[in-house]
């Protein structure tokens, strides 16, 4: 058996070469697994009152295990590369003329974008609002569902999201301006 890059379902044979998008991507995942890696020593890993899990333990954990899916990642596609039928490599699939690849490539950029602003805003509008609102974003400018569609889904994600975190967990999530300790002050 010669390794991974010749075997497998939906291999195409032969050792693939890295792709450089592949690479972006993976890069991305490390990068925002090691921030809330890293953002996550802010908080608390136990509540001091009574000991159950703090603030920090979800966003330490997750973000750990993003940095470390990310690097492994990574290093498969610099040893074997990525030759899967399927993998949604536009820019040379056959199929697709040149403005299908670069339509793809738009939208992947705008993702990108839109969610480190959403991170950026977190600390402004809470995390709820913003996942609310990248979400919102997310499916109806770059998925072009209908307003009332894009408008359910994001409710849904917003009550998932509360519902999981907030009553289910019971993980302390940043509120942003919308933290009655903010406006208690004034």
């Amino acid at each position: 058996m010669t390794g991974p890059s010749t075997t497998g379902p939906g291999r195409t044979g032969g050792r693939g070469v890295a792709r450089q998008p592949v690479l972006a991507a993976h890069a991305t995942l490390t990068a925002v697994g090691a921030a809330f890696f890293l953002g996550s020593f802010a908080y608390p890993w136990t509540n001091p009152e009574d000991g159950t899990i703090g603030a920090g333990a979800l966003p330490r954990v997750a973000g750990l295990l993003l940095l470390l899916l990310g690097l492994s990642l990574i290093r498969q596609e610099l040893r074997v590369g990525s030759v899967l039928e399927g993998d949604g490599q536009a820019a040379e699939a056959p199929d697709h003329t040149p403005e299908e690849a670069r339509r793809t490539r738009g939208k992947l950029a705008v993702v990108i974008v839109t969610m480190v602003v959403t991170a950026l805003l977190i600390p402004f509008l809470g995390m709820l609002p913003a996942l609310t609102l990248m979400t919102l974003f997310l499916t109806a400018v770059v998925e072009r569902l209908p307003l009332p569609r894009a408008l359910a889904v994001s409710a849904g994600v917003f009550a998932v999201a509360y519902l999981l975190f907030i009553v289910v967990l019971r993980v302390p999530l940043p509120f942003g301006l919308l933290d009655p300790a903010t406006w208690s002050t004034l």
